[in-house]
């Protein structure tokens, strides 16, 4: 087994930890479930429509493999220790939840998976080394190819095992990273049917621009030729000849999360769902999804500042009245990125609260000086909501979003997530979102 060359150690005897939501993840992904199962609904009327129309000449392969009201599988994307989020625990709920797919970014990631007993079948997103081949065949992990040297690497190493290897195809079909040329599908296909070690499961592309539709569009049609190119055009999908059996053993899927939700016409036979799982839009804060992580420290130390004095590292932060600071610990090393240094808020004991001087490595500083009560271990929420630690006095209902980080730093919720899983140990809470208020105490806690 390949292990992980980044060594992570959470640092469980501070008082800072992410807390995940399994109860918000459960509803996230009923959420788009509803989603792939309207598109599924839709994509049948309108192969009813064509059909009483006479319209079945239109028969993209990739356009009508999912037609008839078939079920999209779900794809739960949990790469990058599940975009902070801990992978482990995640993937036990996407699975309890019907998410047919896992997908990782490495082989580490995968084999994790299967150290913490998850069964569901685990998709490599990305090529995988030469010399880890053999670790991922071990642990039932399937493959991604764009290459025919590729394709004969994973047969030869299955054979050496006897072993039959599981591979998913990419296409490029415009977003010029990874994948094969549209051209070279067809034979690649029937490379990889010669191969006696090998089981092609998939074709499948990604998008570069999920959330515009001429983009998307673009993409999907050229997907679609590449599909297309493979088979007889002037056989039917429901024939019994080689083509139709042929198309039938393998999937094909491009939707990621923002195409999952706004294009029904890209869910085909599976969906790839990795941020909206979480709760999360990449920019802006999310309608209908509710995010699962929030980011809590508690108070660890507290500074009376007589006005005019300032506070941290090079004294960005000037105190306009007698003051008092708090300190939490967390800080830059624990993925809070020094550019919000006298930018963000967070809630504390029903109050909101500023942020005050540079951002340490461990450490930062916040304004206490309107919440008097304030005492040590008073618990600080910089991202969530402060309902669900429990410690409201005031009812705040307000919720800071990694999105409003993602704004001030013109990046995305992506990158800070992930940032986040970098010392902090996670907390799993299940909060039912209709209940959630300070009387109600936590179903289930636990901490890793």
């Amino acid at each position: 087994m390949v292990h992980s060359r980044q060594i992570t150690v959470s640092s469980f005897h501070r008082d800072a930890w992410v807390e995940i939501d399994l109860s918000a993840i459960e509803e996230n992904v009923r959420i788009i479930r509803s989603w792939t199962a309207k598109g599924a609904d839709d994509r049948s009327s309108a192969e009813s429509k064509n059909k009483a129309d006479g319209k079945e000449g239109a028969n993209s392969k990739a356009n009508t493999k999912s037609a008839g009201g078939a079920k999209t599988r779900l794809m739960g994307v949990v790469k990058s220790d599940a975009y902070g989020h801990g992978a482990p625990a995640v993937a036990q709920v996407l699975e309890a939840s019907g998410a047919e797919w896992l997908g990782v970014a490495s082989v580490d990631e995968g084999s994790q998976l299967r150290e913490a007993g998850i069964k569901s079948p685990i998709m490599i997103l990305s090529p995988t080394p030469l010399w880890a081949i053999e670790n991922a065949l071990a642990d039932e992990l399937d493959l991604t190819v764009a290459s025919s040297s590729e394709l004969h690497d994973i047969e030869r190493a299955a054979k050496r095992h006897n072993k039959k290897a599981h591979v998913h195809l990419k296409v490029d079909s415009g977003m010029h990273r990874l994948g094969a040329r549209p051209q070279a599908v067809k034979e690649l296909v029937d490379l990889s049917a010669s191969l006696k070690n090998l089981k092609l499961v998939s074709l499948f592309s990604h998008l570069a621009r999920a959330a515009d539709e001429a983009t998307t569009m673009y993409q999907l049609q050229t997907f679609r030729k590449a599909i297309d190119s493979i088979f007889d055009q002037s056989v039917d999908r429901n024939s019994t000849d080689s083509n139709s059996n042929r198309e039938a053993q393998f999937l094909i899927h491009l939707a990621s999360s923002e195409a999952t939700r706004w294009f029904p016409g890209t869910h085909l036979d599976m969906v790839r769902v990795g941020l909206y799982i979480y709760g999360l839009e990449p920019k802006v804060v999310p309608g209908d999804l509710r995010p699962a992580m929030s980011v809590r420290a508690r108070i660890n130390h507290i500074n009376m500042i007589p006005k005019g004095d300032s506070a941290g590292y090079n004294l960005t932060w000037k105190a306009e009245r007698d003051s008092r600071l708090a300190s939490i610990p967390i800080g830059y090393a624990d993925g809070v990125d020094r550019r919000l240094s006298n930018r963000i808020s967070a809630f504390l004991l029903g109050h909101e609260i500023k942020q005050a001087g540079l951002i340490s490595m461990d450490q930062m500083l916040f304004d206490i000086t309107d919440v008097p009560e304030a005492q040590l271990g008073d618990v600080v929420t910089l991202v969530g909501s402060e309902q669900a630690a429990h410690r409201t006095k005031k009812g705040t209902t307000g919720c800071i979003y990694l999105a409003d980080w993602a704004q001030m730093l013109d990046t995305i919720t992506y990158e800070l997530a992930c940032r986040l899983r970098a010392r902090l140990p996670r907390i799993y809470t299940r909060h039912h979102h209709a209940q959630m208020n300070s009387s109600k105490t936590m179903a289930s806690t636990k901490e890793i």
